[in-house]
């Protein structure tokens, strides 16, 4: 199946005091077929959301290039082609004019286009709002007049009026009640399945990402540690950082696979050398000769899957008790 969006060789840099860089994203490749939904976790800080920014063209790349059906895209691309590419941002509350109606900002994309007359554009803001499961007279509503689980939705009809490919969801239930987490995952799925739309889902919910998408990549201080389609990355997670990831899931009568992490991340300002996860990682002892703390490992493929990890060579991966069924990680 071809490829919709592919991220080749994807770096983000920031310029930081003192003539230093903060390295947030580096070196991230993968791609999505149409249709296809890849979920990108990772603990607060791995660069996830600046991947999606970039991806979605709010961010300049400092280096790599991101293809939507195999043209360059980002924010020089025409506006015909941006809109094939929508973002759903995890603050509702914050991504909405709270000095307008909510219909108003639903509407606002397709009068940006110059698509069609004001008419044209209020019966779709009404038809993306029914589609999310909204009385169109809520239109009329202004943000702080609507709970978050629809403020939530208003958000996610913005992005679909546009009729777009690809929609990236940037921890789009993270702010929301587990009842209404759960609607709202349901939506998703059934949006998705309707209007065939692929999906880029950003979260450290690691249930809610099992639900939603057929691959995974696992983001460590700005890099993919390891790629793989779902039911092989919870049934037997290859990288020692995904292990604890998934041992850290709270779980009722689970026998947990490893202790929880030590130490805090490293910062991008000063990362470690060698492999970034190496001073926290539980299992750098089977390595030998310090070739963890001294040299990078490459992401290599293997099947299905991409590893990044000098465990790799003649490791066995460790077979996981069970995928996680609620709770959400962050390391």
């Amino acid at each position: 199946m071809s490829a919709l969006l592919a991220v080749e060789g994807l770096c983000v840099r920031f310029a930081a005091r003192e003539g230093r860089m903060v390295h947030a994203v580096e070196g991230v490749s993968f791609s999505i077929p149409s249709g296809g939904a890849l979920g990108l976790v990772g603990e607060s800080g791995s660069g996830k959301s600046t991947t999606a920014r970039a991806i979605a063209g709010l961010q300049a790349p400092s280096e790599g290039r991101v293809l939507l059906d195999g043209e360059p895209f980002g924010r020089q691309s025409a506006r015909s082609a941006r809109a094939r590419v929508q973002l759903v941002f995890q603050d509702a509350q914050g991504s909405l004019d709270p000095r307008r109606p909510v219909g108003w900002s639903v509407e606002e994309p397709l009068a940006l286009q110059g698509s069609g007359t004001a008419k044209t554009r209020r019966a779709r803001a009404f038809a993306a709002l029914d589609a999310c499961g909204l009385d169109p007279k809520l239109s009329l509503r202004y943000p702080h007049e609507l709970s978050g689980g629809q403020r939530q939705r208003v958000a996610i009809a913005r992005a679909l009026v546009c009729e777009p490919q690809l929609v990236i969801l940037d921890e789009p239930t993270s702010a929301l009640d587990v009842s209404v987490r759960a609607q709202i995952v349901n939506l998703l799925c059934d949006l998705r399945q309707r209007f065939g739309l692929a999906y880029l889902f950003v979260s450290h919910d690691l249930a809610v990402v099992r639900r939603v998408c057929e691959e995974v990549a696992v983001m460590y201080l700005g890099r993919i540690v390891e790629r793989a389609p779902r039911s092989e990355l919870f049934a037997s997670p290859r990288h020692p950082y995904t292990q604890a990831l998934l041992a850290a899931v709270p779980e009722i009568g689970r026998d947990l696979a490893l202790a929880p992490l030590a130490l805090d991340p490293a910062s991008p300002l000063a990362p470690p050398s060698g492999c970034a996860f190496h001073p926290r990682c539980p299992r750098r002892s089977e390595v030998p000769a310090q070739r963890c703390s001294l040299e990078l490992p490459i992401l290599q493929t293997h099947g299905d899957a991409a590893l990044s990890c000098h465990l790799a060579a003649g490791a066995v991966p460790r077979a996981h008790p069970a995928a996680p069924g609620s709770g959400a990680s962050r390391g």
